[in-house]
Formats: C-alpha cells, structure tokens, sequence
C-alpha cells in the first residue's frame, strides 16, 4: 500500500465536470493498493496517515491536532513498476472488486480519527489542489 500526501489549503474531486467533493485545511491523499495488501496494512497506513505530522511551521502537529479534514483518492496508478522501460508495470495493484473493498475501508478507518471524504472509485476523476507548502510525502507500509 502506497500514499502520496499532500499537505493542502484546499482540495476538491469532480466528475464529469461535477463536484463531489471538497475539504479546506488538509491533506489531499492519493492512495494505491497492492494485490499483497491486508487488514493489518491498511490499519496501520490509516494510522500514519492521521499520525504525520506534517502541520504548522515545524512540522509539530498531525491533522487531528489541526482539526483538518482528508479528501481520499483512489489511484491505481501509485503502485506502478517504473524501473524497466517506458511503460509503466501494474502488475503489483490490487485487482478492482478487491480494490475498491480496501477504499471503503480506509475511508471508514481514516474517519475514526478525522472527517474524510472520498473520490469515486473507478471514476477518471479532477482533482484540484492548493499545495500549501508545497508538502508532500509518500508513505508506504
């Protein structure tokens, strides 16, 4: 399982040039499951992503001591083999129906420490953020 964070002051998700969702301070999470991923790897990935600390200008506070909110993306994508050629190897994902279990998953675990909001799983999904920093951080367990 794989995390990309970005510390954001806005985030939002459209489809089809309709808005889903939308969240201010926070992190914008896109998140990609591994066909060896399990229960005990998405709790503790739920976990570190509400532990980082990742706010204020020392980097002292993680975002239930900021009060912020997540806005949760799924992405098949961030598991990719890049090291040989061009194209990227997906090989390593986590097949769709087993996918999809993992996101409502994580959003139900993430929302136990935060208020999350979510994307649309399987969607071609716009997402727009306001970097704030920029941070940035990939997380993986």
């Amino acid at each position: 399982m794989k995390a990309v964070i970005q510390r954001v002051k806005k985030a939002s998700v459209s489809v089809e040039d309709k808005l889903i969702n939308k969240i201010q301070k926070g992190m914008c999470v896109l998140i990609g499951f591994e066909k060896d991923d399990n229960e005990e790897k998405l709790k503790k990935m739920a976990k570190k992503i509400a532990s980082i600390r990742i706010f204020e200008d020392k980097f002292e506070k993680n975002i239930m001591e900021t009060e912020g909110e997540i806005l949760l993306i799924p992405n098949f994508t961030i598991p990719a083999i890049t090291k040989k050629g061009a194209r990227p190897n997906f090989q390593n994902s986590m097949k769709p129906d087993a996918a999809k279990e993992f996101y409502d998953k994580m959003i139900k675990e993430l929302n136990g420490y935060t208020p999350t909001k979510s994307g649309v799983f399987g969607a071609m999904m716009e997402v727009e953020i306001i970097n704030d920093g920029p941070v940035t951080l990939i997380l993986e367990v």
